[in-house]
């Protein structure tokens, strides 16, 4: 495949568009034939007149650029070339959580319990790494992202998560006047509505309502901005369990601790969250690595995304961000990890390579939620009559 000849770089095919730049597949070239294919992010050139577009698109560059952890892509370069700013970085070859879900209703196979909680520990991690970052003088930068949603975590064909677009964080350095509201709402934290200050905290709660969404496979704020803004800040979120019958009673705990509305009983950190998370998946056998996770992506997702593209199977521009949730406000959680309750486990194995090389763990994955018959069309299943139902029996071989 030829392309266009830009700087050292070479443009590709163009994988998406957004309201302020554009992203490129390119290829860079050294010497004796060594190349390797990355994205460029470029931005519009009738914003790089605009100083507040421009100075946000490099800032959003030199944070990343300062971030290293495997959940989080690298930036390699922010440059200009013939009058055009651009950001060279890592090509994530994958697809968000939102498409995955999608894919994976319409496949047949909705997203096994452990994949899903792979997934959120992963991007717990990488969002860990990114809060703890520190300047030249040892003290903390701040950092807040500020729009944690299912459009912005990629998922590889190696089943690696990845936290995407860092366009709106917030660090110590970038504090907007108060009141200034960036994000999107069916992901705020109701102090992030309100327009109150931010910290980590804020992060939490927006996972949480992910791991909600993922973990009971309905969405949770629907609405107008209005009503969802409303939602978030007034209403409880109803337990999971009122979703999805049998659903985990100390895995609820965890969730609805992440999403209280009052940041001094939520989940302190990213970092606790994952513990809490890694504790109740080794409790219930449903601790998983990337492997598992790749296995489930190249089972409802098995093309690259690039071939996906060339043959039209995706669509190539930027989705719209949204989906969904309200909040619940325990009076406090505890900073141990829940107690185990004794519940049933789920059949969703943590898959071992016999599982994998015998499709086991794809019969198992086809247990949950969906019978064979179901309409699997994402909006039939958020509006199914009644929640759906854990699959309590092992999987018939």
């Amino acid at each position: 495949m030829s392309g266009i000849p830009f700087g050292r770089y070479e443009l590709l095919r163009k994988l998406a568009a957004g309201g302020m730049a554009e992203v490129f597949l390119a290829r860079e070239w050294g010497e004796a034939g060594f190349f390797r294919e990355l994205a460029i992010k470029r931005l519009f050139p009738h914003l790089v007149d605009h100083p507040p577009s421009l100075r946000s698109f490099q800032i959003e560059a030199r944070l990343m650029g300062e971030l290293c952890h495997p959940n989080i892509p690298q930036v390699y370069e922010l440059g200009q070339f013939d009058g055009q700013w651009f950001v060279a970085m890592e090509y994530v070859d994958g697809h968000n959580i939102a498409d995955l879900s999608r894919m994976s209703a319409r496949a047949g196979y909705p997203i096994p319990l452990s994949v899903a909680l792979g997934i959120v520990l992963q991007v717990a991690e990488g969002l860990h790494h990114a809060h703890e970052r520190k300047d030249r003088a040892g003290r903390s930068i701040g950092f807040v992202h500020r729009d944690l949603t299912p459009h912005n975590i990629m998922v590889t064909a190696d089943g690696v998560a990845k936290l995407m677009d860092f366009g709106v964080a917030q660090t110590n350095a970038t504090l907007e006047e108060r009141g200034a509201v960036r994000g999107t709402y069916a992901y705020m934290a109701p102090e992030q509505v309100r327009g109150m200050a931010l910290d980590r905290r804020s992060d939490v709660f927006a996972l949480g309502i992910i791991l909600y969404e993922l973990t009971t496979g309905t969405r949770l704020f629907t609405g107008t901005d209005v009503q969802i803004m409303t939602a978030v800040t007034e209403r409880d979120a109803p337990p999971p369990s009122s979703r999805v019958s049998g659903y985990p009673q100390d895995l609820e705990a965890i969730v609805m601790a992440a999403l209280a509305r009052d940041p001094d009983h939520r989940i302190a950190s990213a970092a606790d969250l994952s513990l809490h998370l890694w504790n109740f998946a080794v409790r219930n056998g449903l601790l998983v690595g990337p492997r598992a996770i790749a296995h489930h992506v190249q089972l409802v997702a098995p093309r690259s995304r690039l071939l996906d593209e060339e043959l039209g199977f995706v669509d190539p521009r930027i989705s719209q961000p949204g989906i969904p949730i309200s909040d619940f406000d325990p009076s406090s959680f505890s900073s141990e990890a829940p107690e185990d309750t004794g519940i049933r486990r789920s059949w969703i194995p943590a898959p071992s390579d016999e599982h994998l090389k015998s499709g086991v763990f794809s019969d198992a994955a086809r247990a949950v939620l969906l019978e064979e018959d179901d309409e699997i069309d994402l909006a039939d299943l958020l509006e199914d009559d009644g929640p759906p139902e854990w699959d309590d029996d092992p999987p018939r071989r």
